[in-house]
């Protein structure tokens, strides 16, 4: 099955902080075998980053170490690693002699994410649709998740996460290991943009209408009308997105 991870993320809800400190606080018995579990710093991360994409922790917001050790329980090396990890992800900005932040993002950053982004899925979308056997794949992973995106209209936050499964498959189905790469590295700041820019249901019910659209596309092999369906998808998301971001701004 294609894309399984991409699929399967979004049957995993996303936690809030305490239930994510209590979850790895309770996973620390002996007895589990954990050799292919996140490590301690990357479980802080994760909640960290859930918080910054919820807007729990706003931009400019100062991240103490000290701070953060108290509130996990642990000393500040493993929160001076979470901190390195979020930097990596774009999330976190670390300042010489000042500490680390949440990431401010301009308006002109946020539009060139959104390009990067689409880049990258057109460059899959071609490979998505080169052949029978690849169209039937794609149709294979992505049909499921558009069914299930019909059935969480009404459920904004769960929406959301179909949203970004859907398109990072599209990423996965390439099987290409640099556009993942490459993806990944500007999935974080992504997921908060997308955040902002899904908020009503009228949105959603458009958003449904495009990705079908998109698979109509992929089925008939069309790269070129799947691509064009896309950019101008993402290019509505980025005009909401900075809307929520001017409205935010102002108060």
């Amino acid at each position: 099955m294609p894309a399984p991870e991409a699929y399967a993320r979004e049957n995993v809800p996303r936690s809030n902080a305490r239930a994510g400190a209590q979850a790895f606080e309770e996973s620390e018995d002996p007895t589990i075998d954990r050799t292919s579990r996140p490590s301690f710093p990357q479980r802080v991360a994760k909640i960290l980053a859930d918080e910054i994409v919820e807007r729990s922790l706003r931009p400019g917001e100062r991240l103490l170490e000290q701070a953060l050790a108290e509130r996990f329980g642990t000393s500040r090396a493993p929160i001076r690693e979470a901190l390195y990890l979020l930097d990596r992800e774009g999330l976190v900005q670390r300042i010489p002699r000042k500490g680390a932040i949440v990431k401010t993002y301009t308006t002109r950053e946020i539009e060139e994410l959104y390009k990067v982004r689409v880049t990258l899925e057109e460059l899959a979308l071609e490979r998505d649709c080169d052949g029978s056997r690849m169209v039937r794949l794609s149709l294979t992973a992505l049909d499921p998740v558009v069914r299930e995106m019909k059935k969480s209209r009404r459920k904004i936050r769960r929406y959301h996460e179909l949203n970004f499964v859907f398109h990072k498959t599209i990423i996965e189905l390439s099987h290409s290991s640099a556009l993942l790469r490459l993806y990944t590295q500007i999935e974080g700041p992504l997921d908060m943009f997308l955040r902002l820019s899904m908020t009503t249901k009228d949105v959603v019910s458009k958003s449904i209408e495009d990705h079908e659209r998109i698979l109509a596309a992929i089925e008939k092999s069309d790269a070129a009308g799947a691509s064009e369906i896309l950019r101008a998808h993402e290019m509505d998301g980025l005009e909401r997105a900075l809307a929520a971001l001017r409205n935010e701004r102002s108060f």
